[in-house]
């Protein structure tokens, strides 16, 4: 026991001069890389060119977005939106006509699940013209849904309209706009960054070469200096055909063209139509008031 002891008390007293030089080994080192990293001249970006990236970076993020939610706006409707939808009218029906109804609107549901609508007013259309005939159009509230579902699915056909109005005009060309245009800018901004890499690197070759290798290391640092000039260059004019195109702006007006020519035709049906669903539900009113009195 008092051998083992000694012998801990050894490797103690050894490791603790050995930990320390490793410590203070290891922290001159730190100290030496941070001396050198302090040191290295950086090469500063034009000014023009910084302010040109930040502007570029707004379009960029900004095209991306609208893709993206515009994509997901001319959709058609997952199938969980459509099974919710249709969860609500079989509950409906279930309500008003019984057992019977319910099943028969369930066995329509899983016919219709096979053939997805196009849109949510499709959706709503199916619904609704379902229903109305399990009601029966006799019944104020089967008549009201038949007139409701005829309309909106002539909603839904001006919705497609719409839907394929702006694919083709806006999520087409804003989407190759990205994929060449913007990309090509991305690769010119790595190039730059390589480039300033690469000439920082020659800078601190030249400011620490002894006098036999001044000459070389001067070459190489103006060869790196007009190629960092030159990438930076083709990436300002490549980032400023994207920041001043006038071409999303034309794409954004046939975007607004088109819901605004949808949401006309939507207008139009559905003022049609709220005056009878108005005469049924006012016709059905004074029948029930009259009846419970």
């Amino acid at each position: 026991m008092d051998s083992f002891s000694k012998f801990t008390q050894n490797v103690s007293t050894n490791w603790s001069p050995f930990a320390e030089k490793v410590g203070k080994s290891f922290t001159q080192y730190k100290q030496a890389s941070k001396k050198l990293t302090s040191n290295a001249e950086v090469t500063e970006l034009p000014t023009d060119y910084v302010v040109l990236e930040q502007r570029y970076e707004a379009v960029r993020h900004a095209t991306q977005s609208l893709v993206r939610l515009t994509r997901s706006y001319t959709a058609p409707p997952t199938n969980f939106d459509v099974q919710a939808l249709q969860q609500q009218f079989t509950t409906l029906t279930s309500k008003i006509g019984g057992k019977r109804d319910a099943e028969a609107v369930a066995a329509a549901q899983r016919r219709e699940e096979e053939s997805m609508p196009n849109t949510v007013q499709h959706a709503i259309a199916r619904a609704s013209l379902d229903v109305s005939e399990r009601v029966g159009l006799e019944e104020p509230l089967g008549a009201a849904l038949f007139k409701f579902g005829s309309i909106e699915e002539k909603v839904g056909n001006e919705k497609i309209k719409q839907d394929r109005c702006i694919h083709a005009k806006f999520i087409e060309p804003m989407a190759a706009t990205l994929e060449s245009g913007v990309a090509l800018a991305q690769n010119a901004r790595k190039e730059v960054a390589s480039a300033r890499l690469t000439l920082d690197a020659a800078k601190a070759v030249f400011n620490s070469a002894k006098p036999v290798h001044a000459d070389a290391a001067r070459r190489d640092v103006e060869s790196a200096e007009d190629h960092f000039v030159t990438v930076v260059e083709e990436a300002m004019r490549l980032m400023r055909a994207i920041v001043e195109s006038p071409a999303p702006l034309r794409h954004l007006s046939d975007f607004v063209a088109a819901q605004l020519a949808f949401h006309k035709e939507a207008a139009a049906l559905l003022e049609d139509l709220a005056p009878e669903i108005e005469e049924i539900q006012v016709t059905q009113e004074a029948l029930y008031r009259h009846e419970n009195k």
